[in-house]
């Protein structure tokens, strides 16, 4: 009855609480005054400090035990932390656009690429999805990989001017009710596909009209023309001309898939300009001498000597011979001016490993010829295209429609380029540029050497 309200809510301290220790020091103090007026008493000072050691030894390994698992957890917290930073920052290293978003479709994450390619540069979080990407098709996409599922869609986006094809691709994050969605540009792989597809149609059809024009032939050889000697020598004329041709393309065909695959080993040696030259434009004087065009070779003295693959360069300067005396008018010039000079390196395409030489050179083939209107000129490179009104108007003058496609990838893999210059009516130039081929110390005068070829 006598008990105040706080000490009847007052709990005696046990083993394992912080304020176990005050029971047995205020039993061991009391013992201790106690025993000296009965001894009896010393035993229960002896167990109360008993008490107070094993109190003493539990709080301590408590303590211990506390301090490790603090430490331990310490380590681990920023060993999650570095795991966390690592990941960032290879997520914002990729060259890949990557865009996480909530449960609400708000951007809570988009890496350098997601920043620079989708965003023009701006920071793109805080922004709704629906606001970035507007195609209907992504935007379906992303919902539904807030709601669990994932997908893949094409996106079409303006990039530094032009149209770059991308492959969105969605996929849910479980823990946030969010989605990650990451954008792989798949321009080239896409343009390769069309290649192929319209390199399979266009060789179909390249190859399907000397093929029928043999048929036909055979087949009135063996009819109507058996006994007819005119005839039959034309259908004879015919089926060899279309023979040539095929021969021809499959030759074109060959040169090209090798120079397309990139694998193309390059045998380096020095080569005699003038000579180089005349041996390859030798084959042309049998035309030359039909359309009465006279082949003329001007080689600056400082690049007498260069150092390149020759079969690439001939290559070159074969197809463009060709083309330069097939379209040239009767009677006129074919020029082939070499002169040296310095050509830039481009990154994408350097020259072959062992040319360190200062200067390269540029090399031009000259006709007076039909020309090339300038809608064409940016296509002529491709393969099977021919400017047929312009160019290839009758029969004689078609050729495989692959030349300047071989042209192009031997400059390439030389590490040079190609370009046109011409006047629809009055004529074509075509360039290749080569770079560092010339070796040094071949006279400074700079001047040209005039040749005949032809």
């Amino acid at each position: 009855m006598g008990a105040s309200g706080s000490d009847m809510n007052h709990e005696t301290p046990v083993l394992g609480t912080p304020g176990a220790w005050t029971l047995p020091a205020s039993i061991l103090a009391g013992s201790v005054i106690v025993s000296v007026f009965m001894p009896v008493f010393a035993l229960v000072s002896l167990a109360a400090l008993v008490w107070l050691i094993s109190i003493h030894r539990w709080r301590r390994g408590q303590l211990i035990e506390s301090v490790g698992f603090n430490g331990a957890l310490r380590e681990e917290l920023g060993s999650v932390r570095e795991l966390v930073r690592l990941l960032g920052a290879v997520i914002d290293a990729a060259d890949v656009p990557i865009v996480s978003t909530d449960e609400s479709g708000v951007i809570v994450q988009a890496n350098r690429a997601a920043q620079s390619i989708l965003g023009s540069g701006r920071t793109l979080i805080g922004d709704h999805f629906d606001e970035l990407i507007t195609q209907r098709e992504v935007q379906e996409l992303e919902r539904l990989g807030r709601n669990g599922e994932s997908g893949h869609a094409r996106l079409d986006l303006p990039v530094k001017g032009s149209i770059r094809v991308f492959d969105a691709a969605v996929d849910p994050i479980v823990t946030t009710g969010g989605a990650v969605c990451t954008f792989t540009d798949i321009t080239e792989l896409m343009q390769s596909v069309e290649l192929k597809a319209d390199f399979a149609a266009n060789a179909s059809h390249e190859l399907r009209t000397p093929i029928a024009s043999i048929k036909g032939a055979i087949e009135t050889l063996g009819g109507a023309a058996k006994d007819d000697p005119v005839m039959r020598d034309k259908l004879i004329t015919m089926i060899g001309s279309n023979a040539t041709r095929l021969d021809l393309m499959v030759k074109d065909l060959l040169d090209l898939s090798k120079l397309e695959s990139d694998r193309v080993p390059t045998a380096l040696s020095v080569i005699d300009a003038h000579e180089f030259v005349n041996r390859v434009c030798v084959p042309f004087a049998p035309v030359c001498s039909r359309k009465g065009l006279e082949i003329r070779t001007e080689i600056d003295d400082r690049a007498m000597l260069i150092e390149t693959d020759p079969i690439l360069l001939e290559l070159i300067l074969r197809n463009l011979v060709e083309n330069a005396t097939k379209f040239a008018r009767d009677g006129t010039a074919v020029r082939v001016q070499i002169e040296r000079q310095r050509v830039g390196i481009d990154p994408e395409a350097p020259p072959p490993a062992g040319l360190a030489h200062p200067d390269g050179i540029s090399l031009r083939v000259k006709d007076k010829g039909v020309g090339i209107p300038l809608a064409h000129q940016s296509r002529i490179f491709e393969r099977f295209y021919q400017v047929d009104e312009a160019r290839s108007g009758s029969s004689a003058k078609r050729g495989t429609g692959l030349g300047l496609a071989i042209v192009k990838h031997a400059a390439r893999t030389l590490g040079g380029s190609v370009g046109v210059e011409s006047v629809h009516g009055q004529g074509t130039t075509m360039v290749v540029n080569l770079p560092r081929c010339v070796p040094e110390d071949q006279g400074t005068s700079g001047g040209v050497g005039a040749v005949e070829a032809v």
